[in-house]
């Protein structure tokens, strides 16, 4: 089968820091190795999918990036209409409605990133990642037939220490982009109540991405002066992130309305509980007192959660991230969905 995969245009595929692009290219590897031809719409630098094609997109400024959403279309229109099955993951989802609309191509889906999904206006072939967010999509009208394939990673990449596994350096760990929707500020407060333990933020500080990753970025390292036992690491590589995922005791993410939760399972497949929200699809991904908790967005909660981090099992958090987080599942998920997509199903 002949598939067509276009990601946001905003960072590399894989991304080389920040971006939840990465889960697009982990779909692209996960399919090539099953054995089918992928191909990848991407930014030069991108890498080429195993078995598979890498068509450019190309470059330009950051704040273009809805113009070259529309670039795939533009410049590869017949590639495009020669796919069995087209996946469109951009934000604007125009490849997905011009290829409907305009063209009368049915066998194109499309997976909104976040809570407002204002596009695809066509609004058959949804596949969401996770039920919360397909439930914000049947609010906005989108048809109760939408489906729903939940998100994965490498877990081959990420997994405990090889050389000291489920050794912990004793800190909290709180990885996100600086925004008040992911509660970085919550966070550091943790860290002030909390002097007996030891805090580290990470995440995205404004190296890359959009103008308010470094608004904020700046914003949160200012609410963390004065906090002796609070550090922060901005701005860090995968291979960094890695090794703080490993030696953490426990994620903290108190993050608000997420229609997913890429970090929680990242953590968990490195051998890592999260202390997290109760809000959006975190009840769908943590195992309330196996894999982490969930809590109410209040101090005293996440605070209790802290005291009680050690009755969780790394060794579950781990094998829980590889029967449920693998990105062969999400690929064998989405290759279902492909089937029916590629012999007409409309949904």
């Amino acid at each position: 089968m002949k598939i067509g995969v276009i990601p946001p245009p905003i960072y590399t595929c894989p991304p080389q820091g920040y971006g939840g692009e990465i889960q697009t290219w982990d779909l692209c590897e996960a399919l090539g190795r099953l054995g089918d031809e992928v191909h990848l719409w991407a930014l030069p630098n991108s890498q080429c999918p195993p078995n598979g094609y890498l068509h450019y997109i190309p470059s330009g400024n950051l704040s273009d990036f809805w113009l070259k959403e529309q670039y795939a279309v533009r410049y590869y229109r017949e590639t495009l209409m020669e796919m069995d099955v087209v996946h469109d993951w951009t934000h604007s989802h125009f490849t997905h409605d011009f290829l409907a609309m305009r063209l009368g191509k049915t066998n194109v889906l499309s997976t909104p990133w976040g809570s407002l999904i204002q596009r695809p206006f066509w609004r058959q072939n949804l596949v969401c990642w996770s039920n919360f967010q397909k439930d914000l999509a049947i609010q906005q009208g989108f048809p109760a037939s939408t489906r729903v394939v939940w998100g994965g990673i490498n877990t081959d990449f990420y997994q405990p220490d090889p050389n000291r596994p489920y050794e912990k350096d004793g800190y909290l760990l709180f990885m996100g982009r600086m925004h008040p929707t992911k509660r970085p500020d919550l966070f550091i407060e943790l860290a002030r109540r909390m002097p007996e333990e030891n805090f580290v933020l990470s995440g995205s500080f404004g190296k890359v991405g959009t103008p308010d990753h470094a608004y904020y970025g700046q914003f949160y390292r200012e609410m963390s002066n004065g906090i002796p036992n609070l550090v922060i690491e901005p701005d860090v590589s995968f291979k960094r992130q890695l090794e703080m995922y490993q030696r953490a005791k426990a994620l903290i993410f108190p993050s608000m309305g997420e229609c997913f939760g890429l970090v929680l399972v990242q953590s968990l497949a490195s051998g890592t509980p999260a202390i997290c929200s109760n809000e959006g699809a975190f009840p769908e991904i943590i195992q309330e007192g196996k894999t982490g908790f969930l809590c109410e967005l209040n101090l005293e909660d996440y605070m209790n959660a802290i005291r009680n981090v050690d009755s969780l099992s790394p060794k579950a958090c781990r094998a829980d991230a590889i029967s449920r987080w693998n990105r062969e599942r999400v690929a064998k998920g989405y290759m279902e969905i492909y089937k029916e997509v590629a012999s007409g199903a409309v949904f």
